[in-house]
């Protein structure tokens, strides 16, 4: 487990140290996944276990019984709303994104952090009938082991 506190959540953790841990102090719903999919649990979580009040809804995927993947989705969605958590981003773990070139980006917008145990995606897109924004972390030991499950 990562010792990283994103709104309350911790990469790594087990399913059942979450569940343990969160109780009913927030409200979670599992998610279907589909017979292809081989990442494990997914979840929709009303806000998160920090009560942040920014952000509107999470999504949790637990793969090996481990929190792999956090989504955050904000509730301001504009585009001020996205510099300010690539500022915040960027000068918490001293680092500068990457981007795709505006040759590929229409209706999004979307920023890179690669950290040595974490991955981090922020992402803004307009669409109907809301805009999304998005902060999206990813556990790095376990996502690549979803990559290796995958080629085999």
């Amino acid at each position: 487990m990562l010792d990283e506190n994103i709104e309350g959540y911790y990469l790594g953790e087990s399913f059942n140290e979450f569940r343990e841990r969160v109780g009913t102090s927030i409200n979670w719903t599992e998610i279907p996944g589909s017979k292809y999919d081989q990442r494990g649990t997914l979840l929709a979580v009303s806000g998160t276990p920090s009560k942040s009040r920014k952000i509107k809804t999470s999504r949790l995927t637990f793969f090996e019984d481990h929190l792999m993947e956090v989504v955050l989705y904000y509730k301001r969605n504009s585009f001020s709303q996205l510099e300010t958590l690539r500022e915040e981003i960027t000068e918490k773990y001293g680092i500068e994104p990457t981007s795709p070139d505006g040759t590929t980006e229409m209706a999004y917008k979307t920023y890179w952090f690669n950290l040595p145990e974490m991955a981090i995606t922020l992402r803004r897109i307009t669409k109907k009938p809301e805009t999304e924004l998005y902060l999206h972390y990813q556990h790095r030991v376990l996502l690549n082991r979803l990559k290796e499950k995958k080629k085999k």
